[in-house]
């Protein structure tokens, strides 16, 4: 579901009452998306260093705008939401220039960025019932970490420990995500799971020419996922 695609009334929203900061940061987004993966796949650090952050501004500025619309049933306080954002805008930051030390700040910001989306997650109501999501999503994640993360992890040398508990942290989100039993904001998070691992695996493993576009793609869509699927 597209954060720029109004769900029915029944749902929470009012098409009448969208209004047009929603519509135009819709469009900022989207242009400022597509202008940083062409930069990404290009090479172009200029433009890079100047839509990476600007896209989480502007998703902030929209979970913002849905969240003034009107609160949902079952929707979380903004504040965990926008605390992740934030974290996440600190996270892309020192990754423009990845160090080894930049990304360990890098690396520290996104844990704690979601550490504050299994929060916004665990505010919202979910639901109920039995978690059903959960049933297909524990042995995806068994093979996702035996396949991939356990390779990363190994790989990762003196930033072996803090790669490691950033993978937890990770699964967390995801295993909350499915036990809230929202398929929108547990897409998110698995989304994220594929992003990061790209990552992981491009840096650590083996470097693949396609993966910084890949990583950038996941990343923007899972970040607006979990904003849509908790806010919407």
């Amino acid at each position: 579901m597209s954060a720029c695609q109004p769900t029915p009334a029944a749902a929470g929203w009012d098409p009448v009452a969208v209004t047009n900061p929603v519509w135009v940061l819709c469009f900022a987004l989207g242009v400022t998306a597509l202008l940083n993966w062409r930069s990404v796949a290009l090479g172009d650090h200029a433009v890079e260093r100047v839509t990476k952050p600007t896209f989480m501004v502007l998703l902030m500025g929209l979970a913002w705008a849905l969240y003034a619309e009107g609160r949902v049933a079952g929707a979380p306080p903004l504040t965990p939401v926008l605390v992740a954002l934030g974290l996440s805008l600190v996270g892309d930051i020192a990754l423009l220039n990845a160090t080894e030390t930049r990304f360990l700040v890098g690396l520290a910001s996104f844990l704690l960025a979601h550490v504050a989306w299994i929060w916004a997650i665990a505010r919202s109501s979910g639901t109920g019932g039995f978690p059903w999501l959960l049933l297909p999503t524990v042995p995806l994640l068994l093979v996702v970490l035996a396949r991939f993360g356990r390779e990363v992890v190994r790989h990762a040398g003196p930033q072996r420990v803090p790669v490691f508990v950033y993978e937890l942290v990770l699964v967390g989100l995801v295993l909350v995500a499915a036990w809230r039993g929202d398929w929108v904001v547990l897409l998110g998070s698995l989304v994220f799971l594929a992003s990061d691992t790209i990552l992981g695996h491009d840096r650590f493993v083996h470097e693949r020419r396609w993966a910084p576009l890949a990583v950038m793609v996941t990343y923007h869509a899972a970040q607006v996922l979990l904003v849509v699927g908790l806010l919407r």
